[in-house]
């Protein structure tokens, strides 16, 4: 096998090694990016509700019902500029009716089913779900004695965060390909480097073995550092390689001083 065949196979080799370290690498960083930013969505979407929530509550706990409170428009206005994303903030009465809602379209509609799971036993009043292809955040409203007077619901589209991940991912692969590249290119150099002297040694052994045949033997066929008993077949392929093709030659010899004999006794028969 050639130098230029070896040094190509060795390129792809590494190159194949490389790239999948990196796409790795860019996958679980980016996995355990989009946790972390859903993590801060989700403590930023609790922020709005806690704050919505205890506003709401002052109010109706003054003696006004849930439907006559004022200025809960403005409310939730301030808490759908807390993130571009958010798609609309409501507030839902105890049968799942709209009372009030940034988006004008859905006051009057009745969406209990996106209500908060009545089996919580983790004691956290926020809860979220996925429903129709949006993620919706949620918590309840109670009343000084502790009895459910409503829900405040705030609608994400699911893919809210698609961007910024895609976004992230780029970034991510492209600082990843400016590493790999001259990593791939060194790894190619050091294993250049570190097949030289096996790659030497199997040539050697090929050139010693040809020549067992034609009486050369590996004492002429080998160079001074392979004669020796540690030398290169030895000392780089760690095996007793110069010992096999001696007794290789011996036996050759052998053979072939057997061959004159039975030549000369023929001649005198």
């Amino acid at each position: 096998m050639g130098s230029g065949s070896f040094g190509s196979r060795l390129a792809a080799l590494v190159a194949v090694a490389v790239f999948v370290a990196a796409l790795s690498a860019v996958a679980l960083w980016t996995r355990e990016q989009a946790r972390r930013l859903d993590d801060a969505v989700t403590s930023q979407v609790n922020f709005v509700l806690s704050e919505t929530k205890a506003a709401l509550e002052v109010q109706f706990n003054l003696g006004l019902a849930l439907a006559d409170l004022p200025q809960v428009d403005g409310l939730l206005a301030r808490a759908r500029a807390a993130l571009p994303a958010i798609r609309s903030v409501a507030v839902l009465d105890e049968t799942g009716t709209v009372l009030f809602s940034t988006n004008a379209v859905e006051v009057g509609e009745e969406i209990g089913a996106r209500s908060a799971p009545s089996d919580r036993l983790d004691g956290n009043p926020f809860w979220s779900q996925e429903h129709d292809g949006e993620r919706v955040y949620g918590v309840g409203l109670t009343t000084s004695f502790d009895t459910v007077a409503g829900t405040i619901l705030l609608r994400l589209p699911a893919g809210a965060m698609a961007e910024p991940m895609r976004h992230y991912a780029l970034t991510l692969s492209i600082g990843a390909l400016l590493i790999a590249v001259p990593i791939a290119f060194f790894g190619w150099l050091a294993g250049l480097r570190l097949a030289r002297g096996p790659r030497r040694a199997l040539a050697d052994l090929a050139v010693a073995l040809e020549g067992l045949g034609d009486g050369t033997g590996p004492a002429r066929a080998l160079p001074e550092p392979a004669r020796s008993p540690g030398g290169l077949l030895g000392g780089s392929l760690g095996l007793p390689a110069g010992a096999f093709a001696e007794a290789v030659r011996k036996r050759l010899t052998i053979l072939d001083g057997a061959e004159r004999e039975v030549a000369r006794l023929d001649e005198l028969a």
